[in-house]
C-alpha cells in the first residue's frame, strides 16, 4: 500500500514535466505578438496600439475560454481538453502566417487564446495541483517556469525566423513544430488516484485551506489578478518594440525579453518552492512588490546592461506573482473546484494582461515613448498590492492571522 502510494507520488512529478512543456509552448505562442509588431507595421502601415489589440483578444479568448476548460476539467479531466488545445494552437498559429487583414488576425489570435491556450493552461495547472499535497508550490513552480521559458525562447527564435524567413514562414513553421512535438507529451497525462478513491466525498466537500468561504476569497484575489497583471504586461509586450525604439538591433531588443524570462525561471521556482515555506499570500505579495518597483525602471535608462539588469529583477518577481496567485486560488478553494477556482483567477488574470499591453500601446501612439505607458503599469501594481494588504487585513480579523504561514 505505502509503495503504490511512493509510486502515484512519483506520477507526479511526470504530469510535471509533461504540463511543464505544454506551458512552454502555450506561453511561448502568448507573445508571438510582441515580435510581430514591428514586420507588420513595416507592411501594412497599422500602428502599435492596432497590432496590440491581437493580443488583448488572445487574452480575452484565454480568459473566457479558461472559465469553461477550467470547469469542464473538474468534471472529465484535463487529457482530452488538452488534446482538444494542442490542436487549435497549432493550426492558429499556421493560420495566422496566411492573414493580411487585421480582423482575420484579430479573430485567429482570439480562438488561439479561448480554445488553444485556454485549454492547456487552465486545465494542467489544476490537474498538477491534484497531485500533490507536499510541495505543491514546487511543483506549480515548475510547471509556471515553463512558460517563462517559453515567454523568453519562442519569440527569441521566432525572431531569429523572422530575419532570417519573414514572419509569414516563421509563423507557419512554428504551428507546424507544436503539432509535432506537443501531441505525443499530452499521452503522458491522466487523473490523480485521489479522485477515483473519494470521488463521491470530494463532490460534496466544500473545506479550503484557508479555512474562509471560497465564495469570498476568490473574487477578492480575481480582482488583484487583474491589476498585477496589467502591471506585468506592458514590458512583456512591448520591451522589444521600446529596445528597438532605443536603437537596438531586433536581435538585441529580443534578447532583453530572453533575459527577462530566463530570470522568471529562477524566480518561479524560487517563489514556489517560497510559498511551500511561508503561505501564497505572502509570497504573492513579496513578488509583487518586486513587479511593482520595478516595472517603471524600463523607460528611465537608454544604458543597454542597466537594461539588461532592470529585465533580471523584474523577471524575477512578475514570474512570482503568477505562480504564487495560482496556489493562492487553489488553496483558497475546495479540491472539488480547483479547475473553476484556478480558471476564475487566471480568467481576470488574463484581461488585465489584454489591458495592459494594450494600454501600453495605445498611450506610445498618443506620447510617442513608453514612460506614460510604464507609468500606468506601475499604478496598477500599487492596486493590486493595496487589494493585498485589505485581504490580509481581513483574514486578520477572521483569525486567520496566525495560519497564513501554513496557507
Amino acid at each position: 500500500m505505502e509503495s503504490a502510494a511512493k509510486e502515484d507520488h512519483s506520477y507526479g512529478w511526470v504530469i510535471v514535466a509533461a504540463s511543464t512543456y505544454c506551458m512552454i509552448l502555450a506561453f511561448g505562442a502568448n507573445l508571438t505578438v510582441s515580435v510581430l509588431i514591428d514586420p507588420l507595421q513595416a507592411e501594412f502601415g497599422w500602428s502599435r496600439a492596432q497590432i496590440s489589440i491581437a493580443y488583448t483578444m488572445l487574452t480575452v479568448g484565454a480568459a473566457i475560454g479558461g472559465l469553461f476548460w477550467g470547469g469542464l476539467s473538474d468534471r472529465i479531466g484535463a487529457k482530452k481538453i488538452a488534446f482538444f488545445g494542442a490542436v487549435v494552437l497549432s493550426v492558429q498559429l499556421v493560420l495566422i502566417s496566411y492573414q493580411s487583414e487585421l480582423w482575420a488576425i484579430y479573430a485567429l489570435y482570439f480562438v488561439l487564446g479561448a480554445f488553444g491556450i485556454g485549454a492547456l493552461f487552465t486545465p494542467l495547472l489544476a490537474l498538477t495541483g491534484l497531485w500533490f499535497s507536499k510541495n505543491k508550490g514546487l511543483a506549480l513552480g515548475i510547471v509556471t517556469a515553463g512558460g517563462a521559458i517559453g515567454q523568453g525562447a519562442i519569440p527569441f527564435a521566432e525572431r531569429m525566423m523572422i530575419s532570417s524567413w519573414g514572419w509569414r514562414d516563421a509563423m507557419f513553421y512554428l504551428g507546424i513544430a507544436y503539432i509535432v512535438t506537443l501531441i505525443p507529451v499530452l499521452f503522458f497525462l491522466k487523473q490523480p488516484p485521489m479522485f477515483e478513491a473519494g470521488a463521491s466525498r470530494l463532490k460534496k466537500s466544500n473545506e479550503n485551506t484557508w479555512g474562509i468561504s471560497h465564495m469570498i476569497t476568490l473574487p477578492w484575489l480575481s480582482f488583484a489578478g487583474l491589476f498585477c497583471c496589467i502591471c506585468m504586461s506592458a514590458p512583456l509586450i512591448h520591451l522589444v518594440p521600446l529596445g528597438m525604439d532605443l536603437g537596438l538591433g531586433p536581435e538585441t531588443a529580443a534578447s532583453l525579453l530572453f533575459v527577462l524570462m530566463v530570470s522568471g525561471l529562477f524566480g518561479r521556482l524560487f517563489f514556489g518552492s517560497f510559498a511551500d515555506r511561508v503561505g501564497g499570500l505572502k509570497a504573492y505579495f513579496l513578488a509583487s512588490v518586486g513587479q511593482t518597483v520595478s516595472v517603471f525602471w524600463f523607460t528611465q535608462t537608454t544604458s543597454l546592461p542597466l537594461l539588461y539588469v532592470i529585465s533580471v529583477v523584474f523577471g524575477f518577481a512578475f514570474a512570482g506573482v503568477m505562480t504564487c496567485l495560482i496556489i493562492c486560488a487553489q488553496q483558497a478553494a475546495p479540491v472539488r473546484l480547483t479547475g473553476l477556482a484556478v480558471a476564475m483567477v487566471s480568467g481576470t488574470a488574463w484581461v488585465g494582461m489584454g489591458v495592459g499591453g494594450f494600454q501600453a500601446g495605445y498611450f506610445f501612439d498618443l506620447n510617442g515613448s513608453y514612460t506614460t505607458s510604464f507609468a500606468n503599469a506601475a499604478i496598477a501594481g500599487m492596486i493590486n498590492l493595496t487589494i493585498l494588504i485589505a485581504l490580509f487585513a481581513y483574514r486578520r480579523n477572521r483569525g486567520m492571522g496566525g495560519s497564513i504561514q501554513a496557507a
